[in-house]
């Protein structure tokens, strides 16, 4: 019987008298890959291109982290996803500056979480979709013009003269 890969985090699942001579490397590969799950970090860019994270079979791959921080300033709608079928939590903290554009973290075929400039989630997928688990909101403070988010919290700072705040339909 030859090796097969577990569902969700992709490690190696060996079969019995399989790998001899090769075995400490896999079994230090599927450790390493567990540590990512539990305490992972990564911080990417996102700006204009949905960005779809990997789960490569037996390898660490930047879908395992627990932690990720999105950074940018967002010039298009975009996803962040992970496959189908895939059951995992996920801590994210979106630190972009979402320019009027939306940032949503979903799997590929889900509708996801859509996420607010400055909040941290606590993520969490089925395998058909991401829900939120909890947010931590944070007060943000703004100096121009803007269209905002449902759900931010900001304090208008007028103190460089006045601009227009557009305020979302459905709070």
């Amino acid at each position: 019987m030859a090796n097969s890969t577990s569902a969700n985090l992709k490690l190696t699942v060996q079969a019995t008298g399989e790998n001899s001579g090769t075995w400490g490397q896999i079994t230090n590969t599927n450790l390493l890959i567990l540590e990512q799950a539990i305490g992972g970090y990564d911080a990417f860019n996102v700006t204009n291109a949905s960005r779809a994270l990997t789960f490569t079979n037996g390898a660490i791959s930047d879908g395992k982290n627990e932690v990720i921080k999105l950074t940018g300033t967002l010039a298009a709608n975009v996803n962040v996803t992970i496959p189908d079928s895939i059951e995992k939590t996920y801590t994210v903290q979106d630190t972009c500056n979402h320019a009027g554009y939306t940032l949503t973290f979903k799997t590929t075929s889900g509708s996801g979480v859509a996420l607010c400039e400055g909040h941290t989630y606590q993520l969490w997928s089925d395998g058909t979709n991401i829900y939120k688990g909890s947010e931590e909101k944070v007060w943000r403070a703004i100096t121009s013009a803007e269209t905002v988010q449902p759900g931010a919290q900001i304090l208008a700072n007028t103190n460089g003269g006045a601009f227009t705040l557009t305020l979302p339909e459905s709070p």
